[in-house]
This record gives C-alpha cells, structure tokens and sequence, in this order.
C-alpha cells in the first residue's frame, strides 16, 4: 500500500507540473510570435518603430525605443531647453522636464502602409519618476510618408546622455545619466 502511495504522488505532482506549463507555456509563446508577426507583416516602408520602455538604473535611466526587422535607422538629436517639448509648427507634448532631448528616427515609421493601421503600441505620451528621465512624448503628425518618428524625452537635472543602437532585436537606447 505504501508503494503505490508513493507511485501516485510523483505521478500527481508530474501531471499538476505539466498541466502548470501547458498554461503558461501558450501565453509566452503568443506574445513573442505576436510581436515578431506585427513587424515581419507591416509595411512601413523602411523600419517600422514598435514601441518605447523605459527603466531606472543606479547612475542612469534608460529609454529604449523598439523596432521591427530589417536596417537600422538613422537618427539626430537636439536639445531643447525650458517650456514646453514642442516640435515643428508649435505642436506641444504634455510632458514636463527642465529641458528636453529631441529625437528623429529617419526612414523609421509607426505606420503599417500596407494595412492602414498603426504598429507603434506604446503610449504617445506618459511620464515617470525617474532620477533624470521625467517622461517621453511621440510627436503625432499627419502624414506618415514622410517616414520619419518624432519623439521627445523630458529630462530633469541633466548631465548627459548616450544614444545607440542594438540588433537582435532591433532597438535604439538612450542613457540619460544621473
């Protein structure tokens, strides 16, 4: 009696372990294929822009803004001190900062030509508590063929900042140093 005791037990325990990943197992694997399928199927003419994120780190916050498949793109900056983080003919973001770093992805999109829709899922603006990082607004134009994305980073007390970018998967990251 005692031996099939202990036969069960590592039978229920096998079974509960399998059942446990058979759940989860489907959830990652469905936001990894979803995320890949997003940029392997739009056409944004160039590289499509996915979304942003961004973290705090002991001596910098980190910006990453994600993008799909295929080249790099080309990128300029410029800083803009004060006010309000504005862009072209007095567009305004509701972001606060005491100064802002402006960034232009070139040959870059949020839009899907092929299918009319957006493939940028990332909010257009949001702020955040970070020691230099204060928030980040998308700049929201209406003519997407110019394939260019527009994003501001509101900065507080800064000091300085590193732009770059990674492959695999693609992505350009900003460090905004404490």
């Amino acid at each position: 009696m005692n031996q099939r005791k202990r036969t069960r037990l590592p039978a229920s325990v096998t079974a509960l372990v399998a059942a446990a990943l058979c759940l989860t197992a489907p959830q990652a694997v469905a936001a990894s294929e979803g995320a890949v399928t997003a940029s392997a199927v739009a056409d944004c003419r160039d590289t499509c822009v996915l979304g942003v994120r961004a973290a705090t780190h002991p001596r910098y916050d980190r910006f990453v803004i994600d993008l799909g498949a295929g080249k790099l793109p080309r990128w300029t900056t410029s800083l803009q001190k004060g006010g309000r983080l504005t862009m072209g003919e007095g567009a305004a973001v509701p972001v606060k900062g005491d100064e802002y770093l402006k960034i232009t992805l070139h040959r870059a999109t949020g839009f899907d030509f092929a299918g009319g829709t957006p493939v940028y899922r990332s909010p257009r603006h949001q702020t955040y508590d970070f020691p230099s990082l204060k928030g980040q607004g998308q700049f929201r134009y209406a003519d997407a063929s110019a394939r260019e994305f527009h994003m501001g980073l509101a900065l507080g007390k800064y000091s300085s900042y590193r732009l770059f970018a990674l492959t695999a998967p693609n992505r350009v990251v900003v460090d905004v140093h404490h």
